[in-house]
């Protein structure tokens, strides 16, 4: 449930976290609630937390839904804001990235403005170069991925 509204918060205010801090809009504290009660949750439950993430990501990949075009940005913000979810879920979203995924993450974010997408590429170097749980792992799919 904490995802579920954290995502719908995220998708009323635009999905656009700098524009939402620039503005001055009330979404940052939503956002900075939402990690703070899944990183006190992720003592007892974080293989549902990890459970829950992947599957919200796969989910979004396969739908036209606007909040399912949102997700993947609400999930990346979410591992901006909290390592140790970033940590708790990357080896496993490493592994999951085969070709059928990544030809659905293709085809999810093909019609977004090249600006847009060109920040959400950015987020996610930022995220590589600053997770250390499966680096190894991140680095051989990369390569492999780039040079079959």
């Amino acid at each position: 449930r904490v995802l579920s509204c954290g995502l719908k918060d995220f998708c009323a205010h635009g999905g656009d976290a700098a524009a939402g801090t620039a503005a001055g809009d009330k979404r940052v504290p939503k956002i900075a609630s939402v990690v703070g009660i899944l990183g006190h949750l992720a003592s007892r439950h974080a293989g549902s937390i990890k459970q829950e993430l992947l599957r919200m990501f796969h989910e979004s990949l396969g739908s036209p839904r606007e909040q399912h075009k949102a997700t993947v940005p609400f999930l990346l913000q979410l591992a901006l804001m909290s390592p140790a979810l970033l940590a708790t879920v990357s080896p496993e979203l490493v592994d999951s990235l085969k070709p059928p995924v990544l030809n659905q993450l293709h085809q999810h974010f093909s019609a977004m403005p090249r600006d847009e997408l060109d920040g959400l590429v950015g987020v996610v170097v930022h995220l590589l170069c600053h997770t250390s749980a499966g680096a190894l792992r991140t680095l051989r799919f990369l390569l492999a991925t780039a040079a079959p």
